[in-house]
């Protein structure tokens, strides 16, 4: 009888001890891998924490290693380094050299369970350009959606086709002329087409840049015309 009490009591006690459950958090990094910034500029880097509603963050820490430097990063608050959103985003400003290298995010929630995800920051040597681009968009006015699901797009610059340049958008500024024709095709073989005819100052504008071209051209002939000359005298 003695026996049996100490097996009932036993599994008695294993079915209602409590049993804590953890490592539902999860963290990674919004940007890209890896991570281009320039001397001078800004790094900002936002991790995304997921995590149940039961669950309780106790605490986030940044590292960074360079080589065999490792930086603890966190609580650093300087004149370059913050950290916003509960800890969530890590800002530097006037990048430096230093500042080059693998970011570490560590979260530990209140079980004591940590998980942690890295980034590696390189040196961009040319930071990029911006410019402005003139763009013709060809659109379908989908009245039968079932016909145009998948829609195929060629282009033609004054009646000669664009080559490599099949999606929806032209850049008018790589491809000069004056009658634009967008031609679309579906999977049933049925052809739409549409026109764009440029502007008339954009016209100009080309002209003008095609005059000042021959100017240009003229210019280096006569002048080499003229060394060549006073060379032979």
């Amino acid at each position: 009888m003695g026996s049996w009490m100490l097996v009932w009591t036993l599994c008695t006690t294993v079915i209602l001890m409590p049993v804590c459950l953890h490592g539902s958090i999860s963290v990674h990094f919004k940007t890209g891998r890896p991570l281009y910034v320039a001397l001078g500029q800004t790094l900002v880097l936002e991790a995304d924490f997921k995590k149940n509603p039961d669950d309780v963050i106790d605490m986030v820490t940044w590292d960074r290693a360079r080589g065999k430097d490792n930086t603890r990063l966190s609580g650093a608050h300087g004149s370059r380094i913050s950290f916003e959103k509960d800890d969530a985003l890590l800002r530097i400003t006037d990048v430096a050299e230093e500042d080059f290298g693998i970011y570490k995010v560590t979260v530990t929630d209140s079980n004591g369970y940590q998980e942690h995800d890295s980034v590696e920051v390189r040196k961009i040597e040319e930071p990029p350009k911006a410019g402005i681009a003139r763009v013709l968009e060809c659109v379908v006015d989908k009245h039968d959606k079932t016909q145009w699901d998948s829609p195929q797009f060629s282009w033609l610059v004054d009646g000669v086709p664009v080559t490599n340049q099949t999606g929806s958008r032209l850049n008018i500024s790589e491809f000069q002329g004056v009658n634009y024709t967008c031609v679309i095709k579906n999977g049933l073989n049925i052809t739409l087409t549409t026109h764009y005819e440029a502007p008339k100052e954009c016209r100009s504008c080309w002209t003008g840049l095609i005059a000042v071209g021959v100017l240009i051209i003229t210019a280096l002939c006569v002048a080499g015309f003229m060394k060549k000359y006073w060379e032979n005298r």
